[in-house]
């Protein structure tokens, strides 16, 4: 799939800039019009699936170098203060989020970081795992996407683990600022980068945009999930309340799911 049109038009620096800038929390992270309440249910699933993946595809050794990438809030550095881990480091592409994280985990190194950019920019260091969570499908242009993943396997030591969410799509679909490659593409591109995944689980069933489902039950669903959302924070809230149980169970069946995926993978030595 070739995307250069569409990488040339949009500019991440300053959409992602302007966006976080202009709210700093969930809401503004996450899926924009659902609202913050919902949004925070949605985070919730994905601490769930993330301790969890990190549980049985990485290990318990909480000793290991941990960089993530695209850290916005810091969602994912405190979920991995969570998990144990100390030896920890943060990134964003966005100075606004840069100068929050900074002021916010002060002990904890924050690089200002574009991860489809210059290879010469990358940080000196490297990691035993890479965790780069809610940011690829951002990364509209192909030649930009596919640098991502040199750079993020040039960041993991030999044997080391790399993290990410992607959708994995059956067919591909084009946004403005979001694009959902083929499992084929994603599979490509990870054995050009020297990385294999070992691990694969759905990071959602009911409570993500079904982009890789044809069920019209499934879209008929989260096209009134978002028009209620819309409406009132309360409404965001009581229905992710309601939905959140039944998806920790869903999450947790066999296969990929309709949504976006959770993906561990080892760098070649």
């Amino acid at each position: 799939m070739s995307n250069p049109v569409k990488g040339e038009e949009f500019d991440p620096n300053r959409y992602w800039e302007e966006r976080l800038s202009d709210a700093y929390t969930l809401g503004s992270v996450g899926w924009a019009g659902l609202g913050e309440s919902f949004n925070r249910w949605m985070y919730a699933v994905r601490r769930r699936v993330f301790l969890r993946a990190v549980r049985d595809g990485v290990g318990e050794s909480t000793r290991a170098r941990v960089l993530d990438v695209g850290s916005g809030t810091g969602f994912y550095l405190r979920a991995w203060r969570e998990l144990g881990f100390r030896d920890l480091s943060g990134s964003d592409l966005t100075s606004a989020a840069v100068t929050r994280l900074r002021g916010t985990f002060t002990v904890t190194p924050i690089h200002q970081l574009d991860i489809g950019g210059d290879p010469d920019q990358l940080p000196d260091d490297r990691y035993d795992i890479v965790s780069i969570m809610d940011v690829l499908y951002h990364v509209v242009d192909d030649r930009r996407y596919t640098q991502a993943f040199h750079n993020l396997a040039r960041l993991v030591k030999p044997g080391g683990a790399l993290i990410l969410s992607e959708n994995c799509v059956q067919r591909p679909q084009l946004g403005r600022h979001q694009v959902s490659r083929s499992r084929g593409e994603v599979e490509d591109v990870l054995r050009e980068a020297g990385l294999v995944p070992v691990l694969q689980r759905p990071m959602f069933f009911l409570m993500n945009a079904p982009v890789d489902s044809d069920s019209r039950v499934l879209n008929r669903w989260w096209s009134t999930v978002v028009n209620l959302t819309a409406r009132h924070e309360l409404i965001g809230w009581l229905l992710g309340a309601a939905v959140f149980p039944l998806e920790l169970m869903l999450v947790r069946l066999p296969g990929t799911g309709p949504s976006s995926k959770i993906i561990v993978c080892r760098r070649q030595t």
